[in-house]
């Protein structure tokens, strides 16, 4: 096998996100940057702020563009199916079609209160359906027809085949309690030969045989979901020539599963390339991934898709983002599906579930390198296969049948138990997939002594987290049992002694050349660990085999690949040397510092709205008008130092009249900082020392169509997903040659975070730093490359450079000529360098853009699951009422939040 060329076919699939204004050049121009990085393709992803019409003719002529540069660059081009997301509703047209197409719930009250939905009284209650008019019925095959018809035929009738595939997002059947389709009574009467309306009560209450109800109620409905939504349209790219990928929704616990499709593992065999969506930085349960990867492999299924990092925020390191992946990979993952590139960051874009995963980024440049080792893992583990010899039988059915308002934390422990089932096998570093009924029921048999799912075929069989299993299951493991198989728990299987540490997570994988032995540290400690495997270590990064000599040094998250080709291990690796850095280094002249200015006071058709008033306040409270407002912002700055070069940084500059200090200045093409639409403006000649004043003026109205939509967008997310502002009202930044003083008050936090209290004001640039705490030092808001030189004193014969890299991305290192960049381990081999004793080294640190954009204002100081809402004070379309300790947490501080910048 080839490691050291890694094909497209195996390299990452980003969510490009079409948000604003689409024009040919900048799409032909974008797919080459990221061809330049190691892209492997993208999916044209519609998403909220997008300003050329959905599946218009100036739609197409990108599409065709960006067909035609794939093929040129070789990648692969795939589109997404819907505008926004949920998937499904096919931009409003299908549910538009009315109630038969749309979402409905299944409610239950005492008296008939709903005539106009009313289904049937069952026993005490009766029972109605609530209608959802702005989502589908995934139930009903006629339904999701149309949506075939609305948004994958038109591709194929432009385009054919050329376009590799769709990537459908999150459907559902519901996230609000029991579904309701008007196909149920006939489809229940022909499973069962039952009338549905006679047991709609023991859905809800424990009553008769309530448990056998649910269980059939609920099979029927992941059945329906399978074919109405995944088979048909699985079916239908068949035919058109198409791959067909993406995630389901709510894939993470059981009893949201149940809600939103019934189970997740039947619907995964309907996928081309399966996928899963991991959200933020956070280690969480591995049942998700196993779900999806037992599915694949038992299905024989090469890639294993993850849509990943988002939440994460912009302040993630590549060693984090590496961590993220790799924990999913060790589990079964392979394929990168990065959350998310913006074609623009542009008014709300930057704030869609960060971090910008794109060339907006200042570590863009190191991207490569990260790039190539996750696509070279990818590579070797979709090459190679598991065979494990355990099934864990998955406890859904069980779930079905608790399923009530009264049984929740029920089926919350029960989830809990199971995935301490998989993390006890686990730390025993036992290979096994999990085992879902209805997958079962398709390709489950018995062979001899072997309980056989599709491709694979187990020797032990562990249930002992399921009470209730259907029929055909207890069939197929009595049969297994009477033929020597075993039923076991996991106490009575033995610990695979591959390696010691509980922590180190375990694959094995193998193919006709060799046996591949994948290790991750799951936790973020070094660890010195013995491996009891043989082989090759594979340097991910450039695809070398390397001697390997049993013991490695796992950086925090870190990871190991071992190719077992029949080589035995090597001598004992030669003791290193650590060599730190400290005193000051010396900045380079010429640095453009940061400075963002997200606080002005601001009028409404000349009234005093509010006094150093956030910004983000200003654009909800004017939509919330639904008139035109003309706006006055005076944004104010304290200069202790005049800067010899100084811009203004604003969006669409030509929307307002702008003055400094009642001079007037408009953009005349002097570039952009960050992103396209972020303007620079030179103001240096404008400014004083003392009190500035930089003042916006607008007349400021959304379109009719906008205030409608807004309306819409409150109700479901679908219409929230979509939606684009007309005019929006930002932030703006100073960029130039200055420091910015920082004498008020420092708050430590945790998650290498500080909170800052007091005011900000321009002084002379700096000419010297520490390495500790650079955003202290006059760098608060800093986004870019930070050039600085120092001494190193460099001792032993294998010496390695250990920094404790904190808020930067990369940090390259050059000595004597010779240069690398530390992006993922903050230590570095310094042999190759090929100097000792006192010598001069220049760093070149690249942070990210959270300092510059934050969200700065969390009470709980920095967020590691990081969406819209955590920027805004006040309750609007992007921020609900706070609510401590929930999965965005967004309760306010109006102090600043930043993270640390140190090596």
């Amino acid at each position: 096998m080839d490691f050291k060329n890694v094909p497209n076919k195996y390299r990452p699939i980003p969510f490009w996100s079409w948000n604003d204004k689409l024009e040919v050049n900048e799409t032909k121009k974008q797919i080459y940057e990221m061809n330049d990085v190691g892209i492997g393709g993208f999916f044209m992803h519609a998403r909220g702020g997008l300003k050329t019409p959905y599946m218009g003719e100036e739609w197409y002529e990108n599409v065709d563009v960006s067909i035609k540069t794939a093929e040129e660059t070789k990648m692969y081009a795939w589109a997404y199916d819907e505008n926004g997301w949920p998937s499904g509703f096919g931009d409003g047209k299908v549910n538009g079609l009315g109630v038969d197409y749309q979402q409905k719930y299944l409610r239950m009250e005492d008296e008939n209160n709903h005539p106009d939905t009313y289904i049937s009284k069952c026993g005490d209650h009766h029972f109605y359906y609530e209608i959802n008019p702005f989502y589908v019925d995934t139930l009903d095959k006629k339904v999701i027809k149309e949506f075939i018809e609305v948004a994958y035929k038109p591709y194929y009738e432009r385009f054919g085949n050329k376009i590799e595939g769709f990537f459908t997002d999150e459907p559902q059947v519901s996230r609000n309690g029991l579904p309701w389709s008007f196909v149920f009574e006939e489809e229940y009467k022909k499973r069962y030969n039952e009338n549905i309306l006679d047991h709609l009560e023991e859905l809800f209450i424990m009553k008769g045989d309530y448990k056998d109800i649910r269980v059939k109620f609920w099979k029927m409905v992941t059945d329906l979901f399978s074919d109405a939504y995944m088979k048909q349209i699985h079916d239908a790219c068949q035919k058109f020539g198409f791959k067909f990928t993406g995630h389901l929704t709510n894939e993470t616990h059981f009893l949201q599963q149940a809600e939103a499709h019934g189970a997740c593992m039947p619907h995964y065999e309907y996928f081309d390339i399966p996928g899963m969506d991991w959200l933020g930085r956070d280690v969480g349960t591995p049942l998700i991934v196993y779900q999806l990867s037992s599915a694949a492999e038992q299905l024989g299924q090469e890639l294993v898709l993850t849509e990943t990092f988002g939440l994460c925020g912009h302040n993630v390191s590549f060693a984090e983002l590496k961590g993220v992946y790799e924990w999913q990979l060790v589990r079964g993952v392979n394929l990168m599906c990065q959350h998310l590139e913006g074609y623009s960051i542009k008014g709300i874009r930057k704030r869609d579930y960060p971090p910008a995963m794109y060339k907006q980024q200042p570590w863009w440049k190191e991207y490569k390198t990260f790039v190539d080792g996750m696509s070279r893992e990818g590579m070797v583990l979709s090459k190679t296969e598991k065979k494990p010899d355990v099934l864990v039988m998955h406890p859904q059915t069980t779930v079905w049948s608790y399923y009530d308002a009264d049984h929740f934390d029920d089926i919350n422990a029960l989830n809990d138990r199971f995935v301490n089932t998989l993390e006890s096998l686990e730390e025993k570093h036992i290979q096994f997939h999990l085992g879902d009924e209805t997958m079962i029921e398709r390709h489950g048999k018995v062979e001899n002594d072997k309980f056989v799912i599709g491709k694979q075929k187990y020797s032990y069989v562990v249930i002992s987290d399921c009470e209730v299993l259907l029929e055909n299951t207890k069939k197929l493991l009595a049969e297994f049992e009477k033929n020597g198989g075993k039923i076991v728990t996991v106490d009575e299987l033995s610990t695979c002694n591959v390696v010691e540490d509980k922590k180190i997570t375990y694959a094995k994988r193998e193919n006709d050349e060799f046996i591949v032995h994948y290790f991750v540290n799951t936790s973020s400690e070094r660890k010195d660990v013995r491996v009891n495997v043989k082989g090759k270590k594979l340097n991910i990064y450039t695809g070398e085999l390397e001697s390997f000599s049993g013991e490695h040094n796992f950086e925090p998250w870190g990871s190991l690949l071992i190719i077992d080709d029949g080589s035995e291990v090597s001598e004992k690796d030669e003791e290193i040397s650590i060599v730190k850095l400290d005193g000051n280094f010396k900045l380079e002249k010429g640095l453009l510092n940061t400075l963002t200015l997200d606080r002005c006071d601001y009028y409404f058709d000349g009234e005093l709205q509010e006094e150093n008033a956030f910004v983000l306040n200003i654009c909800e409270r004017a939509n919330a008008l639904e008139r035109e407002v003309k706006i006055h912002q005076d944004y104010r700055v304290n200069i202790v130092h005049k800067p010899e070069v100084l811009y203004l940084v604003c969006e669409i500059p030509e929307f307002f009249k702008i003055k400094v200090n009642g001079n007037e200045v408009c953009y005349k093409g002097e570039g952009t900082f960050v992103d396209s639409s972020f303007k620079k403006i030179s103001i240096a000649e404008y400014v004083k020392t003392g009190e500035n004043i930089i003042s916006f003026d607008c007349n400021f109205k959304q379109s009719d169509e906008f205030y409608e939509n807004l309306r819409k967008a409150h109700i479901f997310e679908s219409e929230k997903n979509k939606i684009a502002y007309d005019v929006e009202i930002e932030a703006i930044y100073l960029l130039g040659e200055f420091s910015v003083k920082t004498e008020g008050e420092w708050e430590l936090l945790d998650k290498d975070a500080s909170r800052y209290k007091g005011e900000f004001v321009i002084d002379e640039p700096k000419t010297e730093i520490s390495l500790k705490s650079i955003e202290k030092q006059g760098f608060p808001f800093f986004c870019g490359d930070m050039n600085i030189v120092g001494k190193i004193n460099i001792t032993g014969n294998n010496p390695v450079l250990e920094l404790d890299v904190k808020g930067i991305n990369a940090v390259r290192v050059e000595i004597g000529g010779k240069s690398d960049v530390m992006i993922t381990d903050n230590r570095l081999s310094l042999k190759d360098f090929n100097v000792s004793g006192e010598v001069e080294i220049k760093l070149t640190l690249t942070n990210n853009l959270r300092n510059l954009l934050g969200p700065h204002h969390l009470e709980q100081g920095e967020c590691y699951k990081v969406g819209p809402g955590n920027f805004f004070k006040e309750i609007c379309l992007w921020k609900k009422a706070p609510v401590p300790n929930s999965f965005y947490n967004n309760e306010w501080n109006d102090d600043y939040c930043f993270v640390e910048m140190s090596i």
